[in-house]
């Protein structure tokens, strides 16, 4: 067996792709639902069998357990969908980025370096990959280049 294979014969990619699609996550909620909404009647029935399957304690303790069940699946959909949008930023922040030296353009990933459309502002590619906004001030150093008369004399 491969390394990158695990006990199905799948690869790694194969199980993330199976794992993300909402087709699985709907089947994993159902069984879960199922599972977690019988677990009592299942355990009575073996140590209880006195007690009928379809009880009324039985029908309401299952009915809450799956609620909850539901509530704490949605929970943590929501985190893992988070955890995942940060993974795919991180990565988009952690590529090389190769950056005009004299304009400070990004050249967007797999672009024609020759190609006019394949450079992007430094603003622009942070504004389109992050959260962040860009508010542009000028330093020290360039107001006393550019405005000598509104440079503070020291």
């Amino acid at each position: 067996m491969n390394s990158q294979e695990n006990i199905c014969g799948l690869s790694r990619e194969d199980m993330q792709r199976i794992s993300a699609s909402t087709g699985f996550q709907v089947i994993l909620l159902i069984v879960g639902i199922t599972i977690a909404g019988n677990l009592n009647a299942v355990v009575d029935c073996f140590f209880h069998p006195a007690i009928p399957y379809f009880d009324k304690e039985h029908l309401i303790v299952g009915g809450v357990t799956a609620i909850v069940f539901v509530v704490l699946f949605g929970i943590l959909l929501s985190h893992v969908h988070t955890l995942t949008r940060a993974l795919n930023t991180i990565k988009i922040l952690e590529e090389f980025l190769p950056m005009c030296c004299n304009c400070k353009r990004i050249r967007m990933a797999n672009a024609n370096p020759a190609e006019q459309e394949s450079w992007q502002s430094i603003e622009g590619y942070i504004t389109e990959n992050t959260d962040s906004q860009i508010s542009h001030g000028i330093c020290p150093d360039c107001t006393k280049k550019l405005y000598p008369q509104l440079a503070v004399k020291v």
